[in-house]
């Protein structure tokens, strides 16, 4: 049975925050896991619709969620679809005090036009919603009018509307797999599989201990700086590309390590004179 994941992003981040307490998650088991419990047996995709603010200049916490994005669409099988968030302004009518809030209808629609896109084509035997969004009801039931299985998979109860539910084949408490598909704290050096890319530097023993990792990135940028035309390396080429034998497969592993040197001073991101992001060691 093939199976189709979508990620309604702002509704998933919610319940993982208030459920999950913001436990790091690994997507690719956490899709397994979705699949298996659907009864399905191949993942077809996985699709992750969020909002964005484009508005300059950049927050920390928008670089953030961009560095997240970027981890996510490097994984097998997953698509990201990014849109503007649009700011809105209420005035209480009773105390006169503005709330500024954002819609992001548009993700609503291309969810609801790509289920039933990918359902008519026959793209999938299940589909899996991973959202409790009452207004995204009309996918579900239009993918069920096409003979397909629909399931609704939430972080527990969290954001879950009774209308959602009842139209859907049935509930998947992604609470249940957390034990399955969160991260450990002996993670963060741990590779993502046996296999370790090739490079010039000599195989070494991970340590479970980040210091140790954090240094393997820090020595990783310095061999970088050497080799790489121009002296420089792109940042996002560094993370997601960058053979290493010392640094991890998986990409948030080593945005993580990058992270760290930056906020401690030993490192830093900066625009090249061609507009490239890049990391240098500082000092």
């Amino acid at each position: 049975m093939r199976v189709v994941l979508f990620f309604d992003g702002k509704n998933f981040y919610a319940g993982w925050k208030d459920q999950a307490h913001g436990r790091d998650v690994d997507f690719k088991k956490l899709s397994q896991w979705v699949v298996r419990a659907v009864g399905g047996t191949h993942l077809m995709g996985a699709y992750y619709y969020t909002g964005v603010d484009d508005s300059l200049p950049r927050t920390p916490g928008q670089e953030k969620l961009d560095g997240f994005l970027d981890m996510l669409a490097q994984e097998p099988g997953f698509f990201v679809q990014r849109f503007a968030q649009r700011n809105r302004t209420h005035v209480c009518s009773q105390c006169q005090a503005p709330h500024t809030f954002s819609q992001e209808k548009e993700v609503d629609t291309t969810i609801v036009a790509d289920m039933l896109r990918l359902g008519a084509v026959g793209g999938f035997d299940i589909a899996v919603l991973v959202s409790g969004d009452a207004d995204l009801t009309p996918a579900v039931e239009g993918v069920r009018s096409l003979g397909k299985q629909v399931y609704v998979a939430s972080w527990g109860q969290s954001g879950l509307s009774s209308r959602i539910r009842r139209a859907a084949f049935d509930h998947v408490d992604l609470m249940q797999g957390l034990p399955e598909f969160a991260r450990g704290a002996g993670d963060f050096a741990r590779p993502a599989n046996d296999h370790q890319f090739g490079s010039a530097t000599p195989a070494a023993q991970v340590s479970n201990d980040p210091e140790a990792y954090v240094q393997a990135c820090f020595e990783e940028i310095k061999r970088a700086q050497a080799t790489m035309p121009g002296g420089y390396i792109g940042a996002h080429f560094f993370v997601t590309k960058w053979r290493s034998s010392i640094l991890p497969e998986l990409v948030d592993l080593r945005r993580r390590a990058l992270d760290l040197l930056v906020e401690r001073g030993q490192a830093e991101v900066y625009l090249t004179d061609d507009g490239i992001q890049a990391v240098r060691l500082k000092g």
